[in-house]
């Protein structure tokens, strides 16, 4: 169980529809990059990050959006993350 809050990564495939899915969860305020040494690094296409969610949520919103949306999802994983670097 995953409800410990904190930074969350969530990456995911779905059957259609990825730049709804992508916007849906930016509109949740999960992002697509992470700053860090003052310059933005971008998350690969299907992976964003949230700040204050449990790993229990993230899944939770991506089922929400899948199901919104009528795609499927077809696997995700979410994970809590405590340290970035990326290039």
């Amino acid at each position: 169980m995953g409800t410990t809050v904190g930074n969350v990564l969530i990456s995911y495939d779905v059957s259609a529809k990825n730049p709804e899915v992508k916007v849906a969860l930016q509109a949740l305020s999960y992002y697509d990059y992470f700053p860090q040494d003052g310059k933005n690094h971008y998350l690969p296409n299907t992976t964003l990050w949230h700040k204050t969610k449990s790993s229990d949520q993230a899944m939770a919103d991506m089922k929400k959006i899948c199901a919104d949306l009528k795609v499927t999802l077809e696997k995700a994983v979410a994970v809590k993350a405590s340290e970035f670097v990326g290039l």
